[in-house]
C-alpha cells in the first residue's frame, strides 16, 4: 500500500539513504550507517514463503520478491520501495543477491546507533541469518505474535538493549519465566502482557515490577498472588496499575491474607471482590478473584474517573485471555 502522508525527516533520510545506495555491501557489527539521530515511531517486519516487507511509520515500505526478471531478463531479487519521495523513477530496484541477505541489510539500518524506535511488530519466528551478529534495536515497546513456542522468538528479546519497556507476546507453547528473566529488560518492564501459558511459579512472580502484568500459569499459587499483592503495596505501585493472572484460586482468603481489607464481598458463583486500605493514603486496591483469576486494580481515593470499588468489571472476551 501506498501512503499519502508526508515522509517526516527520519523515516525520509533512511529511505533516501537506501534509494541512492547503487551497491549493497556487507554490514559489520560495528558499522554506523546514520550520521545523525533518527526518531521512528512504528517499524514491522515479517518474512517467510510468501511475505516478505518491512514497514516503517506506515510511510515507508520495502517489498523482497526472489526470482523476478530485470530489465535485462536475468532472474534477481526485486526490492521495490513504497514510498513518498521525489524519486520517483527509483522505487524498484534488481540485486543479484539472496532475498535473506537483502532482508539483513535492511534490518541492520534499524539496529542503528542512531535509530530510536517507540514500538515494534515482530509477527515471525526468529531468524539468526536476518540479523548481523551483535547490532541490537533500541526499542521501547515490542509486540511479538508468533504461531509457534516461545523460544523460537528468544532470539528477537536477545538483539534488544535493555530499555525495552513494554512487551506484548502472544504464542503457543508454555513460556519458560527461567529464561524469559535472564533478559536484561524482563525484570524492569513497565507493562508486560503474556497472552499464553508461562511457567512463572511464586518465586518468579515477585521478581517482576511491571506496573500492568497479565499472565497465565499452573505453576502460580494463592500464597504467590498474595506476596505479590503485598509487594504492590509495601512498594507503592502508582494509581492505575493494574494486573490480571490466569491462575486456579483455591482460597481468596489466603490471598489477601494480611492485607487491611476494608470491605468484601462474596458471590455465590465464586467470585469475591476486597477493597483494600494502602500504605499511599491516597490509593486503595480493589482485587477480584475468580476461580481462575485474579484481578487487582491500583486506584485513587478521589478519582471519580476510577470504577466504584464494588462494580465487578467483566474480564475480557474469549480473544483475549489466552488459551489452554
Amino acid at each position: 500500500m501506498t501512503s499519502s502522508a508526508a515522509v517526516d525527516d527520519s523515516v525520509g533520510e533512511i529511505a533516501r539513504r537506501w534509494l541512492e545506495i547503487e551497491k549493497i555491501t556487507s554490514i559489520s557489527a560495528t558499522d554506523c550507517l546514520l550520521d545523525r539521530p533518527c526518531h521512528l515511531k512504528h517499524v514491522a517486519w515479517k518474512f517467510n514463503e510468501t511475505y516478505n516487507e518491512i514497514w516503517i511509520d506506515g510511510v515507508l515500505g520495502v517489498v523482497l520478491t526472489a526470482n523476478q526478471p530485470a530489465e535485462n531478463g536475468e532472474l534477481r531479487t526485486k526490492v521495490y520501495y513504497d514510498v513518498e519521495t521525489d524519486k520517483t523513477d527509483a522505487k524498484t530496484k534488481y540485486y543479484s543477491i539472496d532475498l535473506t541477505d537483502l532482508a539483513r541489510w535492511h534490518l541492520a539500518w534499524l539496529t542503528d546507533p542512531n535509530v530510536w524506535i517507540d514500538s515494534a511488530t515482530i509477527d515471525m519466528e526468529f531468524d539468526q541469518k536476518l540479523l548481523v551478529e551483535k547490532r541490537k534495536f533500541q526499542i521501547k515497546e515490542l509486540n511479538i505474535s508468533v504461531q509457534a513456542n516461545y523460544p523460537t522468538v528468544h532470539g528477537w528479546l536477545l538483539h534488544m538493549y535493555q530499555d525495552v519497556e513494554s512487551l506484548i507476546f502472544r504464542g503457543n507453547g508454555i513460556l519458560d519465566a527461567n529464561k524469559f528473566l535472564q533478559l536484561p529488560f524482563a525484570a524492569r518492564l513497565r507493562k508486560l502482557l503474556i497472552l499464553y501459558e508461562s511457567s512463572f511459579d511464586d518465586r518468579l512472580l515477585v521478581q517482576l515490577t511491571a506496573e500492568h502484568l497479565q499472565l497465565a500459569s499452573d505453576f502460580i499459587t494463592d500464597v504467590g498472588i498474595n506476596r505479590l499483592l503485598h509487594r504492590w503495596n509495601d512498594f507503592n505501585y502508582p494509581i492505575r496499575s493494574s494486573f490480571v493472572i490466569y491462575v486456579q484460586i483455591n482460597n481468596s482468603e489466603a490471598v489477601v491474607k494480611s492485607l487491611d481489607v476494608m470491605e468484601a464481598v462474596h458471590n455465590e458463583n465464586g467470585v469475591s471482590e476486597y477493597l483494600i486500605e494502602m500504605a499511599n493514603p491516597n490509593a486503595r486496591m480493589r482485587v477480584i478473584t475468580r476461580p481462575s483469576s485474579v484481578i487487582c486494580t491500583v486506584f485513587a481515593v478521589n478519582n471519580s474517573q476510577a470504577p466504584p470499588p464494588f462494580s465487578i468489571p467483566e474480564i475480557a472476551d474469549d480473544t483475549t485471555q489466552p488459551q489452554h
